[in-house]
């Protein structure tokens, strides 16, 4: 998952998905979500070997709880035991969060017997990461994309702030930026959300749901 490389479309999914189905949605990047994986690493275990079976070559990511939760450490090790090309961090406060996870994963690397520096990160600033945006430049080699994650209507003003923060961090970086994920079951909605986001700079969006996948990569192969 090189820096240059475009990934217009990242799947968010539950360890319990069925990983044929996943595979056949045709987004660019699955993200095997480990919120709540320690408590189910054989659903892990089987996604990861289903998946290597179906698309060997497609390369997996992780989605990691930020520093604040419990076991953070632990999942990260889950993560690098399984392969990870890359891990996007949730609910990144600063560019110290990323720094402490790079760290994190040169220690799981070892463990594993992987070269150091091998697993790429992303990082989902939470409100704290956007007003600290600046922190993330030149906070790791391994940084490779910036997104935005939040509750907020992507038609507020906090929303558009966020966003526009983000893209420009990113865009001063050299990084590319993520758009957040976007309601599911309101196809006009997600429309004009990527048609803003990819406006606005970002290179690809976050979801949940694989009916959004056709619109999302549709929008940013424009």
């Amino acid at each position: 998952m090189a820096k240059s490389l475009k990934i217009r479309s990242w799947l968010v999914v539950e360890p319990s998905a069925n990983a044929e189905t996943v595979h056949s949605a045709g987004a660019d990047v699955t993200v095997l979500d480990l919120g709540d994986a320690l408590d189910s690493r054989n659903a892990v275990g089987e996604f990861c070997r289903a998946w290597a079976d179906l698309a060997p070559a497609a390369d997996l990511s992780f989605l990691l709880p930020g520093f604040p939760a419990a076991r953070t450490e632990e999942t990260i090790d889950l993560a690098v035991r399984h392969g990870a090309a890359s891990v996007v961090l949730r609910g990144a406060r600063n560019g110290a969060d990323v720094q402490r996870l790079d760290m994190a994963l040169r220690v799981a690397e070892i463990r594993a017997g992987l070269a150091p520096g091998e697993t790429q990160i992303v990082a989902l600033a939470d409100a704290a990461g956007i007003l600290a945006a600046p922190s993330f430049e030149r906070c790791s080699n391994r940084l490779v994309a910036l997104g935005w994650e939040g509750s907020y209507d992507h038609s507020s003003d906090t929303a558009r702030l966020a966003a526009g923060t983000i893209a420009l961090t990113a865009a001063a970086t050299g990084i590319a930026a993520i758009d957040a994920v976007s309601p599911a079951g309101d196809a006009a909605g997600l429309l004009s959300d990527c048609e803003r986001a990819r406006a606005n700079g970002f290179s690809g969006k976050l979801c949940r749901s694989l009916d959004q996948i056709p619109i999302i990569n549709r929008i940013f192969s424009v």
